[in-house]
């Protein structure tokens, strides 16, 4: 997959999820090869994410260099996933990769992408849809 496959591609996914209200999505083209993406998704329940994702293209794909997917409602944080040199995430194995959750712990993640995060925020949205 090239660069501008793969941007199409998140694009594409953005707009095909249902829960999706409206969004903003830049692309700040560095070179040819190395590419930042960052915007904004507002979701039907008023929750809102936003992420970042500085990318290369190799010779074996693309390769995400720093990423950041912080999910919130307001100013309130409901995770946040990244692979921030963040000390306090050091002692994981998965680091640098980690989740920040919602009660400040830091758990490991391994490198995830948007279309992954789409899918736990919207099981995040129907969990909190359904509780009394």
């Amino acid at each position: 997959m090239n660069i501008n496959e793969y941007i199409a591609e998140l694009e594409t996914r953005i707009q095909s999820a249902a829960i999706v209200a409206s969004y903003i999505f830049n692309v700040d083209r560095k070179t040819e090869d190395l590419v930042f993406i960052s915007g904004r998704i507002d979701f039907r329940d008023g929750s809102i994410l936003d992420f970042k994702e500085f990318i290369m293209a190799t010779d074996h794909g693309i390769t995400k260099l720093k990423y950041g997917y912080n999910y919130r409602i307001d100013s309130e944080p409901l995770f946040r996933y990244d692979n921030a040199l963040d000390p306090r995430a050091k002692a994981l194995p998965s680091y640098p990769h980690h989740k920040h959750e919602s009660d400040g712990k830091i758990s490991v993640s391994n490198e995830i992408g948007l279309p992954e995060v789409l899918e736990e925020v919207e099981s995040a949205i129907i969990r909190r849809r359904w509780q009394f």
